[in-house]
């Protein structure tokens, strides 16, 4: 059996993926399959993609999606048809390092029992303005180790130091899950499964559930191309929760850890002072003063539905006009900094191919043994 389906959904808008599948697919050695899941119209017969495929049987071209799919669903509609051990998700925009089935290997030999695995991954928006300085985080360490299950759910479902969204490296998107780990994600969702704009955070919150062991890889293994976030007006599904996808991203994800915990039978925990440090972060991230107010009124106003009113009156976001810079560069701790626009690098996948020059073999990176975080 393959080691690795790696599924790309080609959601609106979105150009085919045919530099990302040139790239897996240049390692002839990689027992991957490439699977695209184009939306809407098929590819022409003289389409590139279809003559990669052609020439090379690891990659398959589904049938294309109808136009009034959700996103969700035509995710779901391209994992269905992995046939290998394991599974990840990327977008045709971003980043996957060719080979990154031999660390799902080294996992499988050195852990046998894992059925999650996470590695860092760069961050990149493509519309970044080049005269506010950046720097990227590149991490020094190469080693895999082991994060514990306690953690991860506090990091997720509590909010534990994260900036708008949870700082959890796993999931489907940009992390691989096993086969039985999918199977088991599909066989606990429910009715009130997968109502959601955004899916990776979805798969992200039943995997920590589910998952038995947690694999995790220093060494950056991928690049997403950063896409703004577009509020979503979604009826309720749980009636007397206020947070919905129609306020921001922070407010889409507790929506989502709402539902999930209520299909096993939990309420929600989440709201706290690192949630709200979290709303006021995803209020900050927006430099357009008039769509700044009205996003701060209505996370707010969520609040005080929430009835908690010292979290209500800690909230106080204040309104920043363009992005903050960051003019650090070096060695800082275990990362390298260094600056956002390396080798004149525009989008995830420029960024990563210059970077990836500064990162360890995988080889060599998964040449340490497993360690617990």
């Amino acid at each position: 059996m393959t080691t690795l389906s790696i599924c790309i959904p080609v959601e609106p808008g979105m150009k085919p993926p045919l530099y990302l599948c040139e790239r897996l697919l240049s390692d002839a050695a990689a027992d991957i399959e490439v699977i695209v899941a184009p939306y809407g119209e098929a590819y022409g017969d003289d389409h590139p993609l279809l003559a990669l495929a052609g020439r090379d049987a690891r990659l398959r071209i589904l049938p294309p999606a109808p136009e009034n799919i959700s996103l969700s669903n035509l995710w779901m509609g391209t994992v269905a048809a992995m046939t290998a051990r394991w599974v990840t998700v990327v977008r045709p925009d971003d980043m996957l390092e060719p080979g990154i089935d031999y660390l799902l290997r080294h996992v499988e030999e050195t852990m046998p029992d894992a059925d999650a695995c996470g590695w860092n991954t760069f961050t990149i928006d493509p519309n970044a303005d080049r005269n506010i300085p950046t720097a990227v985080a590149v991490p020094i360490q190469h080693h895999v180790t082991e994060f514990g299950k306690t953690e991860m759910l506090e990091a997720f479902f509590h909010w534990k130091d994260s900036l708008n969204v949870p700082k959890m490296p796993f999931g489907l998107y940009h992390c691989a899950i096993s086969r039985s780990l999918l199977e088991a994600v599909l066989v606990h969702s429910g009715e009130l499964s997968w109502l959601t704009p955004v899916p990776q955070y979805e798969w992200s919150a039943r995997v920590v559930l589910h998952a038995n062991r947690f694999a995790f890889a220093s060494r950056p293994l991928s690049a997403i191309s950063q896409e703004t976030y577009k509020p979503v007006s979604m009826p309720r599904v749980i009636t007397n929760f206020p947070f919905t996808p129609a306020l921001g991203i922070t407010a889409a994800i507790a929506e989502i850890q709402c539902r999930v915990l209520h299909d096993i039978g939990s309420a929600w925990d989440g709201y706290g002072d690192d949630f709200v440090r979290a709303c006021m972060i995803d209020c900050m991230l927006e430099h357009r003063e008039q769509e700044f107010e009205s996003k701060c009124q209505a996370y707010h106003a969520a609040m005080r539905e929430m009835g908690d009113q010292r979290l209500a009156a800690s909230f106080h976001p204040p309104y920043m006009p363009e992005p903050k810079a960051d003019r650090r560069r070096g060695l800082h701790g275990r990362v390298l900094l260094v600056d956002r626009f390396l080798g004149n690098a525009t989008t995830a996948q420029d960024f990563y191919e210059f970077a990836r020059f500064m990162l360890t073999p995988l080889p060599i990176a998964t040449s340490m043994s497993m360690t617990q975080h």
